[in-house]
C-alpha cells in the first residue's frame, strides 16, 4: 500500500478512538486494528519495533486497570475494598485504596481499549511502512517535519535492536539477569541511540539537509497567526456555546492563514524527484473513504449522536448502539481488504515436462 493510505488510516483510526467513549464501538475499533495487524506486511525492523508497541500498548492498559484499583473509585457497584491510608481532605484527600467500583473499573477499560488501537495501529504503521518512502511521499512544505518524523520512526526499531544485542551479549559473558540488571540494559542502548542520532545529525548536515532558504516574514506571521486563531475557535467551540459563529469564522481565518503559509512554504524549498510513487485508484477512493468516515464520527460526536459518549458512573448502564458508527469502526479494517484482494507477482511457467532440457554449453 501507498504511505498517503497507511498515514490516513492511522489518522482516521486515532480519531475514531478519541472520539467514542463507547465500548462497543472501541471493541470493534480494536477488532478490525487487530485484523489489520495479522494481514499487514512487515519489514525486518518493524516486526521487533511492532512487537514493542503492542506489548507496551499492553503494560499501559494493564496499569491504567492497576491505578484504578489502587486509588479506589467511587460508584454504586461496589466489588471490594482495598485497605490503605487516607490523605486528610485539607492536604488534598489524596487516597491509597478504598472501595472499588465496577464504575471505575469499566472506566478504566474503556481507555484500556482506546490505548491498545491506538499504539497497535502504530506498531503496524511502522512496521508495514519504510520511513524513507514516507520521506519521499512528503509534500515540500512539510519537508523538515517530516525529516523529524523518519529520525523519530527509525529510533524505536533500532533502540530495541540494540536492547536485545546488549542481552545477548551480557548472556554470553555469563551476566546475571532480572530486575537488578535492567539499567545494565537499558542505559547502553540509550547511549547508542544518542550516538547513532548525532552521527545522523552530522551526515545530514554534512550533506546539505534542511538548507533551505527562509521564508518570508509575510509566511512566518501567518503561520504564528493560526496558532491563536484555532485555540479561539476551540474555545468558542467548547466552553461558550453562543459565541460558536465566532468560533467558525476564527476557524475559517486559520485555515485561510495556514492555506497562505503552506502555498509560500512549498515554493521556497524545491525537491527532486527521480522516480513518483502515484497512489492506485482503488487506495484513492480507500482514502476518500476512510476520511469521510472520521469526518461523519467527529460530526456525530460534536452532535451528540451516536451513542459515541458512554458514562460509566451513570449507574452502569448498558451502552447505546446504532448502525452507523459500528460500521464506521469496523470499516477501519479496509486496509486488510486492500492488502487481501491485492494481486500477488505472477508465477513462472511451469516446464513442459515431455519437452526435452536444452543442451548446457
Amino acid at each position: 500500500m501507498h504511505p498517503a493510505s497507511w498515514v490516513t488510516w492511522v489518522l482516521v483510526v486515532m480519531v475514531v478512538a478519541l472520539a467514542t467513549t463507547n465500548p462497543f464501538y472501541l471493541a470493534l475499533l480494536l477488532l478490525a486494528v487487530v485484523l489489520v495487524a495479522i494481514v499487514a506486511p512487515r519489514q525486518a525492523n518493524g516486526v521487533v519495533s511492532f512487537r514493542a508497541l503492542a506489548v507496551f500498548g499492553a503494560v499501559m492498559a494493564a496499569i491504567s486497570m492497576l491505578i484504578a484499583v489502587i486509588n479506589g473509585s467511587y460508584g454504586d457497584h461496589i466489588l471490594f475494598t482495598v485497605p490503605g491510608p487516607e490523605v486528610p481532605r485539607w492536604l488534598g484527600g489524596l487516597r491509597l485504596g478504598g472501595p472499588v467500583a465496577a464504575e471505575g473499573l469499566v472506566a478504566a477499560g474503556i481507555r484500556s481499549l482506546a490505548i491498545l488501537s491506538i499504539l497497535i495501529a502504530f506498531g503496524v504503521f511502522n512496521g508495514a511502512v519504510s520511513p524513507y518512502r514516507i520521506l519521499r511521499s512528503t509534500p515540500a512544505a512539510l519537508f523538515q517535519a517530516s525529516l523529524i518524523l523518519t529520525v523519530g520512526l527509525t529510533l524505536l526499531p533500532s533502540s530495541v535492536e540494540d536492547l536485545r544485542r546488549v542481552r545477548e551479549m551480557r548472556a554470553l559473558r555469563g551476566a546475571p539477569g532480572g530486575l537488578r540488571e535492567l539499567p545494565a540494559l537499558v542505559v547502553p542502548a540509550i547511549l547508542g541511540g544518542l550516538e547513532r542520532s548525532l552521527r545522523l545529525a552530522e551526515a545530514m548536515e554534512a550533506r546539505g539537509y534542511g538548507a533551505s532558504p527562509p521564508l518570508p516574514a509575510r509566511a512566518r506571521l501567518a503561520a504564528a497567526g493560526a496558532v491563536p486563531l484555532l485555540v479561539a475557535a476551540a474555545w468558542a467551540w467548547f466552553y461558550e456555546p453562543s459565541w460558536r459563529p465566532y468560533g467558525l469564522a476564527a476557524l475559517l481565518g486559520a485555515i485561510a492563514l495556514l492555506a497562505a503559509w503552506w502555498r509560500t512554504a512549498a515554493r521556497a524549498r524545491r525537491t527532486t524527484r527521480f522516480g513518483r510513487e502515484p497512489v492506485p485508484p482503488a487506495e484513492r477512493i480507500a482514502i476518500a473513504s476512510a476520511l469521510a468516515l472520521g469526518a461523519t464520527v467527529l460530526a456525530l460526536r460534536f452532535t451528540g449522536l451516536g451513542q459515541l459518549t458512554y458514562n460509566p458512573f451513570a449507574g452502569l448502564p448498558v451502552p447505546g448502539f446504532e448502525l452507523l458508527p459500528a460500521l464506521a469502526a469496523a470499516a477501519m479494517a479496509w486496509p486488510a481488504a486492500l492488502i487481501t484482494l491485492r494481486p500477488g507477482p505472477a508465477a513462472a511457467p511451469a516446464a513442459d515436462p515431455a519437452r526435452p532440457a536444452e543442451a548446457r554449453p
